[in-house]
Order: structure tokens, then sequence, then C-alpha cells
């Protein structure tokens, strides 16, 4: 299946918050932003995933692996694997589309794995397609 073409979703000005980025900050965006430590435990879910992606609220996503407790249909080599990578080489800025599976229909997705070197934080955002 062929994904049509986005513009970037992930408005520049996020990236200057990182470092400081609250929850409640992140749940007035209108798209997924989901913040992991370096073993992919979520620290930050915001109400766009709550929304849009089922099956979690907010407190019981924080404190999960997203890769295998919260969205096990992304633990392969695309999406755990570039995350693995990209924190282990303190280089991640990628950006593919993706389709989601667990506990939703198929959900058709475009993903930003980024970590923000000056914070040391890493980031998934998320906007449906």
């Amino acid at each position: 299946m062929a994904f049509a073409p986005t513009q970037p979703f992930v408005d520049d000005q996020v990236f200057t918050k990182l470092g400081t980025l609250t929850q409640s900050q992140a749940d007035d965006y209108n798209f997924g932003i989901v913040k992991l430590d370096d073993e992919g435990i979520i620290q930050i879910y915001n109400q766009y995933c709550v929304d849009h992606f089922g099956g979690f609220r907010k407190e019981d996503a924080v404190g999960k692996n997203y890769f295998t407790q919260v969205a096990p249909c992304s633990n392969n080599f695309l999406f755990s694997g570039r995350f693995k990578r990209g924190v282990a080489g303190n280089d991640l800025d990628f950006e593919f589309d993706y389709c989601f599976t667990y506990k939703i229909s198929p959900t058709n997705v475009k993903v930003r794995l980024y970590r923000d070197n000056q914070s040391q934080t890493n980031w998934i955002f998320l906007t449906k397609v």
C-alpha cells in the first residue's frame, strides 16, 4: 500500500522545547508525542496518542516499555531497532510511514524518531495519514 506524501507534521518550535516539555504542554499538540528514556520506557504520553492510538490512558502508559507493553506491533527492526541504534549512536532523527495494528484496526501513521542531544531525551512523534 502506498502512502500519500505529507508535509512535516512536527512544528519546528517543538524542537526548541524538548528539554523542558511537560506532559501538560505535550497534550496541547495535535499530533502524538511520546518521550522515552534510553530503554524505551515512556515518560510522557500525550492526549493525541490516547485519543487516536487506543487502549492506554496516559497514567497507564507512563512507566511502561513503549515497544513491548504499549505498542508491541512496533517491536521490530524498523521501529524499535532504529530507536535502539539511534540511542546507542547518539544519532536519532528518522521519519517513516508505518501501520499500527495492536488493539486498533490497521492505522497508517507517519512516525518521526528523534533524540535531542542537548537534553539527552528521546521522542516519538506520530500522526495519522
